[in-house]
Formats: structure tokens, C-alpha cells, sequence
């Protein structure tokens, strides 16, 4: 009779989608992670709080059209606080936090280029673009390695 009245001896409980439910364990990736998005919220706040220059105006002339810098500040601090949300969260996915510091990295770069190469900003403009660029690289190519075992079995 229980199987003809249609289930009130079913599971009832909630299913959570595979890798969304829980926290990872801390690792390598964790603290790389926590500690450049940290350094991002930094970046940002420096953005807030520091005086505009001629030369970064220029050089960053591309985005300030669109927002203004606060805006931008805003950006690498929402970046950041994700790349730390990624260090643990969810357990499913290890490195997208790597994918927001590449993509902000490399777009960073690309306007430093294009406020050098299109808005007159000075040749100093190439240092932020090489360094920028390489940390794109970097975040994109750590990414890719696997945490390492540690020696205690953890």
C-alpha cells in the first residue's frame, strides 16, 4: 500500500549540486589566493585614497571614460575579496579565483597600453603594462599546478 499512495516515505531532503556545498581544506592555492587578494584590495584602496596624477589620468584615460577611478577601486577590491572567497569556496572548483586576478591583470594591462599607444601618456605607462601583463601570466600559469601533498599525509 506504501507504494501506491504516492510517496510520503520518500526523501525529502535537499540536494545541493555536486561541489557547491561546503569549504575546501586550507592549501598552497588557499594562500596564494588570500594573500594577492588582499594585496588587491590594496591596489584599490591606494586608487581611493591617493591623489590623481596627469600622467595616470592619461594613462588610464580608457577606463576613466567609461567610470571614474573610485569606480575602478571598487573593482579591484571586489576582485580581491573573491579571489579570498575562492580559497575555500566552493569545493568543487579550486582555481577560479585565479581567473578573476587573470582577467583584471590582463585588462589592467591593456589599458595602461592603450593610454600610452591612443592618450599621451608617458613611456613610464610601459612599466605598469610589462608588469601588469606578468602578473596575468603568473596567475594564469599557477593556476595550472597542482597543490602540493604535504609530508604529514594532509
Amino acid at each position: 500500500m506504501d507504494q501506491e499512495s504516492g510517496g510520503l516515505e520518500k526523501d525529502l531532503t535537499v540536494k545541493h549540486p555536486a561541489g557547491w556545498w561546503g569549504l575546501r581544506p586550507w592549501k598552497r592555492h588557499s594562500t596564494i589566493l588570500v594573500v594577492v587578494g588582499f594585496l588587491f584590495v590594496l591596489v584599490g584602496v591606494q586608487y581611493i585614497v591617493t591623489d590623481s596624477t596627469v600622467n595616470r589620468d592619461k594613462a588610464l584615460a580608457a577606463v576613466l571614460v567609461v567610470a571614474p577611478i573610485q569606480f575602478w577601486a571598487g573593482v579591484f577590491i571586489f576582485a580581491g575579496l573573491l579571489a579570498m572567497l575562492s580559497s575555500k569556496w566552493p569545493p568543487r572548483f579550486e582555481t577560479w579565483g585565479y581567473m578573476v586576478l587573470t582577467g583584471l591583470s590582463a585588462g589592467w594591462a591593456a589599458t595602461y597600453l592603450t593610454g600610452w599607444l591612443f592618450f599621451g601618456a608617458s613611456v613610464a605607462s610601459i612599466g605598469q603594462v610589462i608588469i601588469w601583463a606578468s602578473l596575468a601570466f603568473m596567475w594564469w600559469a599557477i593556476s595550472g599546478f597542482p597543490n602540493p601533498e604535504r609530508s604529514d599525509g594532509r
